[in-house]
């Protein structure tokens, strides 16, 4: 952890040593009364915190709440197709860290019906991850997440909010993903799941304004394409 993230309705002045979050600081930031370290409200507020004391398993501590804002790293969202969730795990935690804007959810043409049954896709079993996301991203930002029904549902709804409108493809990409132009604004990346997309989905993603683009001839994973095509979109803001 490089920030240690508190829940807005969690109890800011002590932690147990058995949480997550106490251990760390008890055995792997080996701190003791009196020293500080990073932290915040998830959501809200960055903040320092002060080890006030350590005894019958509390850590108790002190704070004060930092005027940085919160906020996204880039205006760059992503829609990821629903995928097994054991590899689902890996897009919540690892956008979170690098700093997307929101991540969305859907059934493509191509998803195996098993994996939307699964029990991943309800805030409290993502949220966590997020958070261990953020804490590794020294922030105390959550994209927001929302899942929806199909591809179709997620363009009709949210297409309008972005400016740029990309999606990855292997087979009909006409752009290398570094080469695409961006206007101000927001970006919406949109990734198939782990048999791509299907030639409707490809005639709808054209249909709403989205440029098929190419990472060259190795197809990747979803979770790997997630955030390596990340990666190239924000690396113009390095």
């Amino acid at each position: 952890m490089n920030i240690i993230l508190f829940d807005p309705d969690e109890d800011l002045n002590s932690l147990s040593v058995k949480d997550a979050r106490g251990s760390h600081i008890i055995n792997i930031l080996k701190l003791k009364p009196g020293d500080t370290f990073d932290g915040g409200i998830a959501g809200r507020a960055f903040a320092t915190f002060t080890v006030r004391d350590i005894s019958n398993g509390i850590i108790s501590l002190s704070h004060q709440i930092l005027p940085d804002e919160v906020k996204p790293e880039y205006p760059v969202s992503v829609f990821c197709s629903i995928i097994r969730p054991i590899d689902a795990r890996k897009v919540f935690k690892n956008l979170s860290t690098i700093g997307a804007e929101k991540i969305y959810l859907g059934k493509t043409d191509k998803t195996e019906k098993s994996y939307a049954n699964g029990n991943l896709w309800s805030e409290d079993k993502y949220r966590p991850l997020l958070l261990e996301g953020a804490q590794q991203g020294h922030t105390p930002y959550i994209p927001e997440v929302t899942v929806h029904y199909s591809l179709d549902t997620f363009l009709e709804k949210n297409c309008g909010n972005f400016q740029n409108r990309i999606a990855l493809d292997n087979y009909e990409a006409t752009i290398p993903l570094g080469k695409v132009q961006l206007e101000p604004g927001r970006t919406i990346m949109a990734v198939g799941g782990e048999r791509g997309w299907s030639d409707r989905e490809r005639d709808l993603l054209r249909s709403y304004g989205f440029t098929l683009c190419s990472m060259g001839q190795r197809v990747l994973r979803t979770e790997a394409a997630c955030l390596c095509g990340f990666a190239v979109l924000v690396s113009r803001f390095w």
